[in-house]
């Protein structure tokens, strides 16, 4: 006995259902890794991130490469601080450049 008729139409619906679960899913992975970003820089968090860009941004074309001295303010062997003293060198400068918010 074979099956025809209606029995087939829901199988129909059923492979079209996840068509639109999946659109509603990518949208709300899309937002929530908005919402992600949002909150990282709101918190300070992606400032390592933005740091380590910024540092491969303006060392790219250092003419002698990132491990030797080239310019004024470079010491050789240079390359971008750690995770740890990036934030501990954050941390100090917040304790010592200290503003009122006058002057």
């Amino acid at each position: 006995m074979t099956r025809t008729g209606p029995m087939t139409q829901p199988a129909e619906q059923s492979e079209r259902r996840p068509t639109a679960r999946t659109g509603t899913r990518r949208r709300a992975r899309e937002a929530l890794a908005r919402a992600r970003i949002l909150w990282r820089d709101m918190t300070g968090e992606s400032a390592y991130d933005r740091y380590l860009a910024r540092y491969a941004r303006e060392h790219a074309d250092c003419p002698n490469g990132p491990d030797s001295a080239h310019g004024s303010g470079h010491e050789s062997g240079h390359g971008p601080m750690s995770e740890r003293e990036f934030w501990r060198a954050r941390a100090r400068r917040a304790e010592t450049e200290i503003s009122t918010g006058c002057c």
